[in-house]
């Protein structure tokens, strides 16, 4: 197995690479709305922040070889339960179709008061 970390997303606060990789699938750690270049949180709550954890996916993802229309499953963990219809606006706006499976809850608290957490499951293409 391989494992990829880049400096285009937040740096890892843990023992754990951005993504690994084995054969043709591709399992990407949770990213939240961090800025990747100063690592404190964007400015403007949920929105904001999805929008963010989203793009720092897609660099991880480009980092990799492939896109957001290579991603076949992801888990959104979101902390307030209003925030679900701006989650399924915005996760439509960004994501191609078809779109990903998903599974999506709500939970107590996540890392250092981030609001969203999503990450992602993807195949990556065969030559």
């Amino acid at each position: 197995m391989d494992a990829i970390t880049t400096e285009s997303a937040p740096e890892p606060r843990g023992p754990y690479p951005h993504v690994r990789i084995d054969g043709d699938h591709m399992w990407v750690t949770g990213q939240i709305g961090r800025d990747p270049q100063s690592g404190a949180f964007v400015d403007g709550g949920f929105e904001p922040e999805f929008h963010q954890a989203i793009s720092n996916l897609e660099a991880i993802l480009d980092e990799a070889g492939v896109t957001l229309a290579d991603v076949v499953h992801t888990c959104v963990q979101f902390v307030v339960e209003d925030d679900l219809d701006a989650m399924n606006r915005i996760y439509a706006e960004r994501f191609p179709t078809p779109y990903p499976a998903r599974t999506s809850f709500g939970a107590a608290f996540l890392w250092k008061g981030a609001t969203v957490q999503i990450d992602a499951v993807v195949r990556r293409p065969t030559a």
